[in-house]
């Protein structure tokens, strides 16, 4: 049993989004405005328990932010791609994050794309 009685799903929901220059544009791929994105992934993040430190009115505003964070990590320039999360037990995990237009190539491990150098 989690904190407050919360009951969890016992399957993990897998979420993703996709970012526009940082801002994201669609769910599970499905165009989204802004408000619409922070409205649908804090009422499934939420669903799941998670609950940030300070942010226990948005939970999905912390996950966007987390996500957000990991495609910075792997983006060239303008931050654009897409972001895999696992909702499970209270937690929004990154699961990847990729943007088209990095140089290194994950799949192979050592392959660079010149034309967007």
């Amino acid at each position: 049993m989690a904190p407050d009685g919360f009951a969890f799903p016992d399957d993990p929901e897998k979420l993703v989004v996709t970012f526009d220059e940082g801002v994201p544009v669609a769910i599970d791929g499905e165009t989204v405005t802004l408000l619409e994105a922070f409205q649908q992934v804090n009422r499934r993040v939420g669903a799941f328990g998670l609950k940030g430190r300070e942010i226990y009115d948005s939970p999905g505003a912390l996950a966007l932010v987390t996500a957000h964070d990991e495609l910075e990590k792997v983006s060239i320039g303008r931050v654009s791609g897409e972001v895999r999360l696992v909702l499970h037990r209270g937690n929004a995990v990154v699961n990847s994050a990729r943007d088209e237009r990095t140089l290194y190539d994950f799949s192979t491990g050592a392959t660079f794309d010149q034309s967007v150098a």
